[in-house]
């Protein structure tokens, strides 16, 4: 009986692991995260991939036209993550780089620097192959009365701490 319940196993697995050929296109895209490759190409384009890394809503590599500016790029990838401890009231600086291959070295073409805003600047590069964009977003916390006790507190000891000794 258990010899036959394997055999019937063995035949019902090898029916169902039939091979099939896998496409170059399903290949190439298999090299990267499902949730990190965005496709906004349209059949015919001709297009490129680029990187968007850092703070922002849509991370990841990007299969887009040829001529694609930055502010387009960065629309698509849903723009600075101002949700970043968004409960933290804070002074944020944005900081977006535009990284290019020269020469064999990654060096910035573009660089600008937004506080508490999201626009991008009067310039708008176009994109080129195996670009990186960078959105590094700093916070300055602004100081509050939860900061203010702790200091007081260390001061008064301190202020105990000197009458103590200078009264013995």
């Amino acid at each position: 009986m258990a010899r036959s319940l394997f055999i019937f196993l063995v035949v019902l697995c090898w029916g169902a692991g039939v091979a099939q050929a896998q496409r170059i296109t399903d290949f190439e895209r298999s090299r990267y995260a499902p949730a990190a490759y965005y496709n906004y190409s349209e059949p015919g384009d001709v297009t490129m991939l680029v990187n968007v890394w850092g703070s922002v809503r849509n991370p990841g590599l990007y299969e887009i036209p040829q001529g694609t500016r930055l502010s387009t790029l960065l629309s698509l990838a849903g723009g600075p993550d101002l949700a970043i401890n968004a409960s933290v009231r804070a002074n944020r600086t944005i900081i977006m780089r535009l990284l290019r291959d020269e020469q064999g070295r990654r060096r910035p073409i573009f660089e600008t620097t937004m506080r508490n805003e999201v626009l991008v600047s009067d310039e708008d590069p176009v994109l080129l192959g195996n670009d990186v964009l960078t959105i590094e977003t700093k916070l300055q916390q602004k100081i509050s009365w939860r900061d203010v006790f702790p200091i007081v507190a260390a001061l008064g000891t301190v202020a105990l701490a000197i009458e103590r000794i200078s009264s013995r």
